[in-house]
């Protein structure tokens, strides 16, 4: 989990959007930023230097992620994470989970350019290797949780096929004057289609649940 010596914010509700230290300086006190609160959620606060590890170690959208926008959305990106982590935690499904957090920090560190070089990476972002654990746990827990209880769920049906062929193939193809493939060439591609369309949703439906247990305050957009 994060060390004490990261900058936290544990009081609910916040007033102040930046964490300030006030340094002694001759004649006066100025005030230095050194780090800045972005969103609260429940009583994990989420800061400026959280997205910048992220950014480090490739945690972004994924195959099973629910992020559509064309756009990326790292804040929100991050806040979902935390929304999911702590929603297991409070129903004791995390307790439930084998989590593979070493195979998680194994692919953040390649991501990195090696334990050495990510570290010195975090140092410079006043961030520690403590930080890179933390946020692995909650990567591979939610990708677990994903993995053994929301993608059992999805079913694809031969109809859910068809109908994706019409809609995504056929039709786009016949108005450029086209022929389309046959179905049979295409069945499996679709069929992966549909089960991530699917799957998707499901990720969706358990976040909007998420959200209506759990409070967030986000101060930037």
């Amino acid at each position: 989990m994060k060390t004490p010596s990261r900058v936290e914010i544990l009081w609910y509700p916040l007033v102040l959007v930046a964490v300030t230290v006030l340094l002694v300086t001759s004649p006066g006190w100025t005030a230095e930023t050194i780090d800045e609160v972005l969103a609260v959620v429940d009583r994990n606060s989420i800061l400026q230097t959280d997205l910048t590890l992220a950014e480090l170690v490739g945690i972004g959208p994924s195959t099973e992620s629910s992020d559509t926008e064309s756009e990326y959305d790292a804040l929100g990106s991050r806040i979902r994470l935390e929304l999911q982590y702590l929603d297991l935690i409070a129903s004791g499904a995390i307790q439930r989970l084998e989590i593979d957090v070493d195979q998680q920090l194994e692919s953040m560190t390649t991501y990195g350019g090696g334990e050495a070089q990510l570290k010195e990476a975090l140092a410079a972002h006043g961030l520690e290797w403590e930080d890179v654990e933390a946020l692995a746990l909650r990567v591979a827990a939610v990708q677990t949780w994903v993995k053994r209880h929301l993608r059992p769920r999805v079913t694809v049906t031969i109809r859910d096929v068809e109908e994706t062929y019409r809609q995504v193939i056929v039709e786009p193809m016949r108005d450029t004057g086209t022929t389309p493939p046959s179905l049979a060439h295409v069945t499996e591609d679709l069929r992966r289609l549909v089960s991530e369309e699917k799957l998707n949703a499901e990720i969706e439906r358990w976040l909007d649940q998420c959200r209506e247990r759990h409070r967030v305050t986000r101060f930037v957009e």
